[in-house]
């Protein structure tokens, strides 16, 4: 395992510990964290996420799916770089969707 793949695991395994609740301030090192990992991966995701729905564009509004396509690849990474609290990981997501047939 390269280093990259084990400071991703490390980052994974600590952001699944996490357990803040919405009156909790997050401590000095999840700021950290959140400063030096999260933001710039956060960053690359939405811009890897626009690219791949400008891509998909075609077939998201062909299959009626564009809206729910935009918001996974470019609204929640967007929210999760831009909006969300310093060290605050949970929460940025709306609650998930139920589609119906």
């Amino acid at each position: 395992m390269n280093p990259i793949q084990r400071m991703s695991i490390f980052f994974l395994v600590f952001l699944s510990s996490l357990s803040l609740s919405a009156r909790e301030v997050p401590s000095g090192g999840e700021m950290l964290l959140d400063i030096i990992i999260a933001r710039p991966v956060g960053l690359a995701g939405a811009a890897l996420g626009t690219a791949a729905c400008v891509v998909a564009t075609p077939f998201t509004l062909l299959s009626g799916t564009w809206e729910q396509t935009a918001k996974r690849l470019v609204i929640y990474p967007v929210r999760f770089t831009f909006v969300r609290g310093l060290g605050h990981f949970p929460g940025y997501m709306e609650e998930y969707e139920t589609v119906e047939d």
